[in-house]
């Protein structure tokens, strides 16, 4: 196992293209740690360069006590799962596992036990005598980790592995992957474009952005307290709802002011808001974090009177789409409720569970000290 640590690195292609920004972060011994963005965010040019594939422009990669800027993919102690496998179609499945291990002039009997070993681990033993086409996606997608697995590396790093698989099969594989690491416990960097991916793999999530960190904490955490709009927006599914509005001072007492509502923010948070009465804001509101008219405890002040546009039934909740002038929303509800397009609809958010966004910088100006 080995730390990895990014000092102030970048990665600048011709043209002044900076497609990696000043990225610091370390990612402890044994840690699974996951890099997650939108496409072209940077995140795979920023596993690239701990893998030496893609080279630094400044800044620095150590693995373990090591600085690697310069030292050769092959001399890292690294193994890389990539997304299209990359196996070879003549070879069997023990030959593609071996594969690496013979060009390094391991013996014979030290290749079979690593061999087998990995086999056992991934459950590829009744595979090993076949040939890649003989394989489903996910028996490919073993193959390939289990190559990597055989190197017996300080780090593994994932470039998207599962990509490439159906919706069933991704979930198998993530809990492959996660059982894994658990058996084994070496340092992980993963990447992916699917947050549902990264909240349920990582033991830390890192959101990416344009190149640069938005975001660095455990997958709950980040889901509970967005740094940012953009992660408030990116992280949680469906996304977080956001009002454009002002923050208002009535009497002492501050509102979120979205013109066709209002809603009191909660005392805790007026210490946070100090010096914003009367600017532009954002309100963020997760659709589970909504309740109807009438529910017990439901603070009548900010109720907000809106129109049904679409009902999804998705079995365990019904997530209704609604508007009320500018405003686009969705709310999670109870199953059991019929309810129906263009009919109106009074719901209330929880306001202890919202977040208020600067509308300027987009960080979250409620976001907890700990956070």
């Amino acid at each position: 196992m080995a730390q990895v640590v990014l000092k102030n690195v970048y990665k600048i292609y011709p043209g002044d293209v900076t497609a990696v920004r000043d990225f610091n972060l370390v990612i402890k011994h044994g840690e699974f740690l996951v890099l997650v963005g939108p496409s072209g965010c940077g995140k795979s040019t920023t596993l690239r360069m701990v893998a030496g594939l893609e080279e630094i422009s400044k800044g620095e990669v150590l693995i373990g006590d090591r600085v690697v800027n310069d030292v050769p993919p092959k001399d890292r102690d690294i193994a890389m799962v990539f997304q299209n496998y990359a196996l070879y179609p003549h070879m069997s499945v023990r030959d593609n596992m071996a594969f690496g291990l013979k060009l390094r002039k391991f013996k014979k009997d030290e290749i079979d036990r690593r061999v087998n070993n990995a086999a056992q681990i991934l459950g590829l033993e009744p595979y090993l005598d076949r040939r890649p086409k003989a394989l489903s996606g996910g028996q490919r997608q073993r193959v390939a980790m289990g190559r990597a697995i055989v190197r017996d590396p300080e780090v593994f790093l994932f470039d998207e592995p599962l990509s490439n698989l159906d919706a069933k099969m991704r979930v198998e594989m993530r809990r492959e992957i996660l059982q894994l690491h658990r058996r084994i416990q070496t340092t992980m960097i993963y990447v992916t474009h699917d947050q549902v991916e990264a909240m349920t793999l990582g033991d830390r999530i890192c959101v990416m952005r344009d190149g640069v960190i938005e975001q660095v904490g455990e997958p709950t955490r980040v889901f509970a307290h967005p740094a940012t709009l953009f992660v408030a927006r990116f992280i949680g599914a469906p996304p977080m709802n956001i009002f454009n509005g002002k923050l208002v001072d009535r009497g002492g007492k501050l509102f979120f002011d979205g013109g066709t509502f209002a809603a009191p923010v909660v005392k805790r948070q007026y210490a946070q808001l100090a010096g914003h009465a009367g600017k532009p804001i954002c309100l963020g509101v997760r659709p589970k974090a909504f309740v109807l008219r009438g529910h017990p405890g439901t603070d009548e002040s900010c109720v907000i009177k809106a129109n049904v546009e679409v009902a999804e039934m998705l079995g365990e909740e019904v997530l209704v789409h609604l508007s009320t002038g500018e405003h686009r929303f969705t709310v999670s509800t109870d199953p059991h409720r019929r309810i129906g397009t263009n009919q109106e609809l009074e719901v209330c958010p929880l306001m202890e569970h919202a977040h208020i966004f600067d509308v300027d910088s987009e960080h979250n100006l409620t976001l907890p000290p700990e956070a």
